[in-house]
Formats: C-alpha cells, sequence, structure tokens
C-alpha cells in the first residue's frame, strides 16, 4: 500500500545495525506455539446506511439487523527466535464463522504480525511492528484482547476491511539523565473489494526527556498527514496535515501508581470545505496502577484524530479504563476488561464530509480464562459496541458479540517464552521488558 513507501529508508538503516549487533551473539532456540480455539457464541449488528443525500430525514434512512448463533474455529500460529540483543516474533491467527441459524454470519478473517526488538549498543533500543487483517468490523472486535478494546465510529454494514499498520521507534539513552526517542507510524485501512480506495495516515514525533528519580520531564513534537476518502461517493477525497507540540510531565507516585500528564498546542488543515486552518488545545492523562496480580489503567486524549474506516479527521475527546486481574496463577485463571466513551465533532466547516466520523461511540469489553489442564483453557468473551448521534443521518450502530469456548495450546519446549523487550511507561523502568544487560566490548 501507499503508505510504506516512506519508512524503507528507516527501516533499511535499522535492519543493517541490527546485522551488524547480532552477528556475535548466539541464536536462541526457535520458540513455535500453536493453539486452537472453538467457540460457540452468539453475534446481533443493527446499523444505519449511508445516505448520499445530506437533506434526508432521520425516518427515512434504513437501518437493518442481522444476528444468531454461530460456532467459530480460530487456529493460531507464534514464531519466536532471536539473540540476547535481538528478538523476533512472527504471528498468524485465521477465524472462521459459520452461521447455526441461516442468518448470513458466515464469514472469515485474518490477522498477521510481526514484531522485532534490537539492542544496537548498550544505550540505544529499536523496535519494529508490524500488522495486517482482513475481515468484517463486527468480528474484528472480539479478535483484539478484552483489555485493549478501545470506542471507535466504525463504518456502517459492518462491511468487510484491510487495514494494515507499522511502527518504528529509536529510543537513544543521550546521558545518565537524558533520552532521545523518535517514533515513525504508517497505518491504512480499504474496502477489501477495493483496494485503491484506502485510507492512509503517516505520523512522526521525537521527544527529549530529563530523568530525574521519580519525574521526567519532556517536550514532544509530531508532525502528520493523511488521504482520506469519505464513505458517500459524491465527495472528493481530501489531505489533512496536523502538527503538535506538547511538553509531558510522568511520575512514579509509588511503587504502584504512575502518572503521565501532556498538553501543548495542535496546528490542523484541512484541504477540503472551507480549507481550515485551526490552532487547537491538545493534551491527555493516564493514570496506572500494577501489583503481582493486577494492572489497570485510566486514559484520557483531547485533540484531533484520524478515523481511516470512515476517512474523516475530528476533534475527539475519548476516556477509557482497562485492567487484568490474575484470580489464581497456578490456575491460569484471569479477568480482564475494558471499556470508553469517544465524542468526536467537525473540523471547521466541513460536516458533510466527515459526517460519518462525528457523534459518540461506547465500547466495553469483559473476558475470563481459566485452565482445564496444563494445555487446555476454557474462556468466555462478552463485547459491544454502540455509535450514535452521528451526522448525515446516520442511524444508530449497535454490535455485541458473546463467546464461549476452549483453547488448546502446544509449545515446543517448557521453558517460559521471553516476552519481547519493550520500554516501560514507570520513570523507574519496573514495568519494562528489556534486554540482558549486553557489554559492547568483549571482557578478556
Amino acid at each position: 500500500m501507499g503508505i510504506v513507501k516512506r519508512p524503507w529508508g528507516w527501516i533499511g538503516a535499522g535492519a543493517l545495525a541490527i546485522a551488524v549487533a547480532s552477528r556475535p551473539a548466539a541464536a536462541q532456540r526457535t520458540i513455535v506455539e500453536a493453539n486452537g480455539t472453538l467457540n460457540a457464541g452468539y453475534q446481533q449488528t443493527t446499523h444505519g446506511t449511508i445516505q448520499a443525500d445530506p437533506n434526508a430525514q432521520a425516518a427515512d434512512v434504513p437501518s437493518s439487523s442481522q444476528g444468531g448463533f454461530f460456532t467459530e474455529i480460530r487456529p493460531g500460529l507464534a514464531l519466536q527466535t532471536g539473540t540476547p540483543r535481538v528478538t523476533w516474533r512472527a504471528g498468524y491467527i485465521f477465524s472462521g464463522n459459520l452461521s447455526l441459524t441461516g442468518d448470513s454470519l458466515d464469514a472469515y478473517s485474518n490477522q498477521g504480525s510481526l514484531s522485532l526488538a534490537a539492542e544496537l549498543t548498550k544505550f540505544t533500543t529499536l523496535t519494529l511492528a508490524a500488522s495486517a487483517a482482513q475481515g468484517g468490523t463486527s468480528f474484528l472486535l472480539a479478535q483484539r484482547p478484552a483489555d485493549a478494546g478501545t470506542p471507535e465510529l466504525r463504518a456502517p454494514d459492518n462491511p468487510n476491511r484491510i487495514s494494515a499498520s507499522l511502527v518504528e521507534s529509536l529510543a537513544v539513552e543521550l546521558g545518565k539523565h537524558l533520552t532521545l526517542q523518535h517514533s515513525l507510524i504508517g497505518n491504512a485501512s480499504a474496502p477489501q473489494d477495493d483496494v485503491a480506495a484506502r485510507n492512509t495516515a503517516v505520523t512522526a514525533s521525537l521527544a527529549l526527556d530529563r530523568v530525574y528519580t521519580r519525574d521526567t520531564l519532556g517536550v514532544e513534537a509530531r508532525a502528520g498527514a493523511s488521504w482520506l476518502r469519505p464513505l458517500r461517493a459524491d465527495q472528493a477525497p481530501y489531505m489533512t496535515l496536523t502538527n503538535s507540540l506538547v511538553a509531558r510531565w510522568n511520575r512514579d507516585f509509588t511503587p504502584h501508581w504512575n502518572g503521565l500528564l501532556a498538553a501543548g498546542i495542535e496546528q490542523d488543515y484541512t484541504d477540503t470545505g472551507s480549507k481550515p486552518l485551526a490552532l487547537l488545545p491538545t493534551g491527555s492523562a493516564s493514570l496506572r496502577y500494577s501489583t503481582y496480580n493486577a494492572i489497570g489503567a485510566l486514559d484520557f486524549t483531547h485533540g484531533t484524530a484520524t478515523n481511516l474506516q470512515v476517512g474523516s479527521v475530528s476533534v475527539t475527546d475519548k476516556v477509557t479504563v482497562r485492567g487484568i486481574f490474575t484470580l489464581d496463577p497456578r490456575e491460569v485463571r484471569a479477568l480482564t476488561f475494558s471499556a470508553g466513551i469517544l465524542h468526536n465533532e467537525p473540523l471547521g466547516e466541513v460536516a458533510a464530509i466527515v459526517a460519518a466520523g462525528t457523534g459518540n461511540a461506547v465500547q466495553g469489553d469483559a473476558g475470563f480464562s481459566t485452565a482445564i489442564s496444563p494445555s487446555l483453557l476454557a474462556n468466555a468473551r462478552y463485547s459491544i459496541a454502540y455509535q450514535f448521534d452521528q451526522g448525515g443521518n446516520l442511524a444508530p450502530t449497535m454490535a455485541h458479540i458473546f463467546l464461549v469456548g476452549v483453547t488448546a495450546q502446544y509449545k515446543n519446549t517448557e521453558r517460559p517464552t521471553r516476552p519481547v523487550p519493550v520500554r516501560g511507561r514507570r520513570v523507574d523502568g519496573s514495568d519494562a521488558e528489556g534486554f540482558p544487560v549486553i557489554e559492547d566490548t568483549p571482557t578478556p
């Protein structure tokens, strides 16, 4: 897709550095993880349709509903390998759904992912992540973990879509108390039957942080561009540009509590409608809690956001809460959840263009799992997504899915899998999954 053309230079340089960094180290054993899930469930979707006439009344906009009981088969495969300085992980999941009531619920989806983390030097780490997914928007709700749900305005009619993302991040310790971080993010989304009608977005950021004992103070600059196609066929494609500068403060209040606050200003230009050039406040706040058996987070964000499903950019307020509770580690018994609410307003006088991207959305997810045997898990999951008060006289849309099933697991080693290294959110780094300490020069 067009979105991946720009980052190749960064990826090529990173791949060369990875090869140099990993050459002296011995390779780890390749870990193979396979699982298969058999679910029985119920799905119900009520949705409106796109109305080409902007003056249509709500009563003239038809809505439809479909749903019923179904079975799902979900096999998955993951491979992980690397060296002490480099970790690779690749995964694939297929989901096939067969209706038990003959109400046209037969569907399938595919998801693939690839992640890499590399310690280029003792003070520099590089991470890369790529993913792609295909399937209906409502069924993809249940494919992500229950604690990773997020409220969003989805495309009406539950269409099959193809999406892809690519994320590159580089962190450098410039000194004992100074860090520099860079990231580049690309996303694309398109109808499955018309890949040329894709929406794409690219965002780059650069942040400098001063680290203290319990606090981090820093500044971050971001720049992004997106190329969007509205859902209505009578509207032309357009482009948006976004630049922002924010100050941020991260603090470890206690060994269990951490908070992050960011605030700044954002400049947005939309090449459509009245072609508004706006200066807007932007910011976010996060509160996180973690113990040996529980992780929780409360997040708030305000600013412009791009919705690739419906081809819109809008001013967004979003609140989410999520958590993981390990009830019994010996039985792998855990409860996971997330919930959130989203409010979108149009940016400038472009309401007709971004009608499907304005309005409100709420989301809720809950999951439970427990071990039946060392290689067999029982699980249950419920997901709900509701969107309403959208522009263009779109009728409210609701989708909810309930699943119960069993998952069989296989791994070619009894040793625990080392997580792919990631940087933590806490100042003290206690929540990080880092590399083992590797010296740059061999000792005699």
